[in-house]
């Protein structure tokens, strides 16, 4: 059972969707999700108001929708509508029929969304930096994330729907309007050379085609970098229905407006001329979560939070992921920060596979690590945390062949040392963590050894010493 979960439910123009979090505060896991369609933005795009039908529809969904939340326990809750409700002429008989229907609903300004967006960019990647735009039915937001602080957040009604109805959907033209409005707006600073990230439902199946194309050995988007050069080759394959229909990765109801998408990302480029364009799972909802956070809970590290939550929901006895990561430090006072984290997160987990059969531990453990629901990483820190996990669990060289894949070897043969180093700890105390403080591991002249204090000496035995051979073997092959 999961204590407290979080809910925001979206009110967006082309569907309503439900999300209920679990996990700690900092690393929000989604635990349920639910999508009604419900095209508010085509009824809004046809006569200016929300019609009568599609009104009834979405009153019902969030009427079942709150039913779920409290049926789950739901404390923290978040409803708000966005774009389709704050241009339909009727959008406030539609607030009032749901806060009838006991649905207290919050519409929030397109400013507001934009900001959003970003701090859920902040939410997964707190080090991020550069430009946000997040694309729907109704909308474009745009916002820069600065020190992660978002500035300069506005919107604009360009979202897919709009955009689709155009008799021509030119990047070019879509970069012109963006820019004079940008314009007009005034105070919108735009900087080349920086990060674009995307945030969208239309953006994120953009992604899922070209990782189809160049078959990507993972089918998470989380981070996933787009190249600007294969902006073409996509473009052609957004040209094709057939092509999208095949692939199996784009809705029905989303292959009519792909050519929008397409067309306004290659307008964003234009504009922004980015070093790098990065998908995102995350986005408005996780903002909103994040924005009502504590500065102290603000400041941690997603990834360790989420891989400390699951390290101990998952560990055998009183959870010391913490105490194995201060253990093996001084064997890698060289780490480079960014590996620094990956690390922690290793030792977070260590126990984490111990009820999977002998025989498949390693994989169960780089399988969590790979494909788990991780904040805060890209695929290669992924495949880095899979190969100590890996090692961790007995697993054999050469390893798995997806890690090489995604990850330099030079990282892969680190991260088994860290495995290494944690395979000794759990093995010298029968993965208790109670001999951690008073069993030092050093490393003098080369040579990494044990120093017992007073009465556990009595743990050393020939399973402890094999452990420690295999990671001297391996530090010194490493250094070779």
């Amino acid at each position: 059972m999961i204590l407290s979960p979080r809910a925001v439910i979206d009110i967006g123009s082309n569907a309503i969707r439900l999300v209920v979090y679990g996990g700690p505060p900092r690393a929000p896991m989604p635990i349920y999700n639910e999508k009604a369609r419900i095209a508010l933005g085509d009824s809004v795009s046809r006569s200016g108001k929300i019609d009568a039908e599609v009104m009834d529809a979405a009153i019902a969904t969030l009427v079942r929708f709150d039913a779920l939340t409290r049926a789950m326990q739901v404390g923290e809750r978040h409803i708000i509508a966005t774009e389709a409700t704050r241009r339909a002429t009727n959008g406030a008989e539609f607030l009032a029929r749901a806060a009838n229907a006991g649905v207290a609903i919050e519409m929030i300004s397109g400013e507001a969304e934009a900001r959003a967006s970003a701090l859920g960019i902040v939410c997964d990647m707190p080090w991020a930096e550069g430009y946000v735009a997040d694309q729907g039915g109704g909308s474009l937001e745009l916002a820069m994330i600065d020190n992660a602080v978002p500035a300069q957040p506005i919107s604009m009604p360009l979202g897919t729907i709009p955009l689709s109805q155009r008799a021509d959907i030119n990047p070019k033209a879509i970069a012109k309007d963006i820019e004079a409005r940008l314009d007009r707006a005034g105070g919108f600073t735009i900087r080349h050379g920086l990060p674009l990230h995307l945030v969208g439902g239309a953006w994120r199946a953009l992604g899922q085609l070209h990782m189809q194309t160049v078959g990507y050995p993972l089918t998470i988007l989380s981070n996933y970098t787009l190249p600007q050069a294969a902006l073409s080759d996509i473009a052609k394959v957004v040209e094709s229905e057939t092509t999208m229909q095949a692939s199996g990765v784009v809705s029905a109801t989303r292959i009519p407006f792909m050519p929008a998408a397409m067309a306004t990302l290659e307008a964003l480029n234009r504009i922004f001329a980015p070093s790098e364009i990065r998908v995102s799972v995350y986005g408005l909802r996780e903002g909103l979560l994040f924005d009502r956070l504590d500065p102290e809970l603000r400041r941690e590290d997603p990834l360790i939070a989420a891989a400390r939550h699951e390290g101990s929901r998952l560990s055998r006895f009183a959870y010391h992921g913490d105490g194995i990561s201060g253990w093996i430090a001084p064997l890698f006072d060289d780490d480079p920060p960014r590996l620094v984290r990956l690390r922690h997160a290793a030792c977070l987990l260590a126990d984490s596979a111990w009820n999977s059969h002998p025989e498949y531990r390693a994989i169960h453990a780089a399988g969590l690590a790979l494909e788990g629901n991780w904040p805060g990483v890209t695929a290669e820190d992924r495949a880095i945390l899979a190969g100590a996990l890996y090692a961790a669990y007995g697993g054999k060289r050469p390893g798995l062949p997806v890690l090489a894949e995604l990850a330099a070897e030079t990282d892969l043969d680190r991260a088994r040392l860290w495995g290494l180093a944690v395979r000794l700890a759990q093995r010298l105390d029968g993965g208790t963590g109670t001999a951690l403080g008073s069993v030092a591991l050093l490393r003098r002249n080369g040579k990494i050894g044990l120093d017992y204090a007073g009465q556990y000496r009595q743990l050393e035995a020939s399973t402890v010493k094999r452990r420690l051979k295999q990671l001297n073997e391996a530090f010194a092959a490493f250094t070779r």
